[in-house]
């Protein structure tokens, strides 16, 4: 057994930041395409179905996220985190460069940086050499630098002084500056003393799939519903709220641009109060806040299209996501957690490829106006809907694991 390693004070601090600016990029780059779309479909003149279309189609590149888990377990965390990071930064920096000079070129560039998106292998780390009293508070200060809305405050004014092209580009450069941080990075303690039991993850795979049991896999079945139904309904948002606002609505892309600080300021707050609701109330009663929540923020914005219900969703969804991080882990045993976490983190990516598509079917394929109203209001009611689906999970599972010590939650 691993013993207990304590890294200096000092290492530590770079660990968070460094760690932290990773998540940061990630988060970023995930999330641009809000303020950076109708720029984009302006610069190509294509419309806003156009886009989604082959959005969905390469975000099929998301499916590849076990290959830097797989490159980390088996040749150590350094290579694999520093492969995470290049995955991201140069096609992001690329974009900057050369992704104006066809609609392909960008799309290409876009889908394979998003498979560096939403892998959080930055948590891995950051769990492993944090000692056991402190790995909570470090985690999550890691997880709040990488929350920070970088992509709401800067990224319309980038796109209106620069192009939309450096609302990428630039963060590309940025996460290079992150790779030459990784020079002081230090190899795990605990990979170290485990590299030979990780080289040989192919076969631990399998023999941790047959250690699943059929609540195991009822449970991932449950919870990467949830995942799907998530992922999807939150690219309903992320891809079509700012054509709304502008194209539909007539809102100037300065007051588009408040909306989305506002809106991404609150998937900070999403992300503190889900914990403080779980903690207090329950995961059960968390479920019914974050997920009922969203479903009427989608409602509201179908009924009304105030900014307040769009502010809303990005709160509520963050808080979805804030659950689903805790009680996934809670849930599955300490044997397969490892595993199901990360079947549970390649199925989410469904909605990659369902979400924009379904967008590409339901929108007109024609550039967005005051006379699609009905057809936004159509796809946010669909949304509001998606959002309801998770619900039906309580009819197979309502456990609460609220102060529950995990050896009890999957005893």
């Amino acid at each position: 057994m691993t013993e207990e390693h304590f890294r200096s004070r000092g290492y530590m601090r770079y660990l968070i930041i460094f760690l932290g600016f990773v998540a940061l990029v990630d988060q970023y780059l995930s999330l641009i395409e809000t303020a950076t779309i109708p720029f984009i479909i302006e610069y190509f003149n294509i419309s806003l179905n156009e886009f989604s279309f082959w959005q969905g189609i390469v975000g099929i590149f998301a499916f590849f996220v076990f290959i830097v888990s797989w490159l980390g377990d088996n040749y150590g965390r350094k290579i694999g985190m520093g492969i995470l990071i290049l995955l991201m930064s140069i096609p992001a920096l690329l974009i900057g460069l050369i992704g104006p000079l066809s609609f392909t070129i960008f799309i290409i560039l876009y889908g394979i940086m998003i498979l560096g998106t939403n892998v959080n292998f930055w948590a891995i780390p950051i769990s492993e050499e944090s000692p056991a009293n402190k790995r909570a508070s470090y985690g999550a200060t890691v997880f709040l630098i990488g929350l920070l809305p970088l992509y709401a405050i800067f990224g319309v004014s980038i796109s209106k002084s620069l192009g939309w092209q450096w609302a990428f580009g630039l963060m590309g450069i940025f996460g290079l500056f992150t790779f030459a941080l990784l020079f002081f990075f230090k190899e795990t303690k605990r990979w170290e003393d485990n590299n030979e039991e990780f080289k040989n993850s192919k076969d631990t795979f399998k023999k941790s799939l047959k250690l699943f049991t059929m609540e195991d896999w009822k449970f991932v079945g449950l919870a990467g519903f949830v995942y799907v139904c998530w992922s999807t309904a939150f690219k309903f948002a992320t891809v079509t709220f700012g054509v709304y606002y502008i194209g539909v609505l007539g809102k100037t892309k300065d007051e588009w641009s408040s909306i989305l600080t506002l809106a991404g300021l609150m998937t900070l707050v999403g992300a503190l109060t889900i914990g403080l609701i779980m903690e207090k109330l329950g995961r059960i009663v968390a479920f019914f806040w974050s997920v009922g929540g969203a479903a009427i923020s989608f409602f509201g914005m179908a009924l009304t299209g105030a900014p307040v219900f769009a502010i809303a969703v990005y709160y509520f969804m963050s808080s979805v996501l804030g659950l689903l991080l805790v009680y996934n882990a809670e849930m599955l045993p300490t044997k397969i957690r490892g595993t199901g976490v990360g079947i549970l983190s390649t199925i989410s990516r469904i909605g990659f490829v369902l979400g924009p598509l379904l967008v590409s079917l339901l929108l007109p394929n024609e550039d967005a106006t005051s006379a699609n109203l009905q057809d936004f209001t159509n796809l946010y009611f669909v949304g509001g809907f998606i959002m309801l689906l998770p619900f039906i999970t309580l009819l197979f599972n309502r456990k609460e694991t609220k102060g529950l010590p995990l050896e009890a939650i999957s005893g």
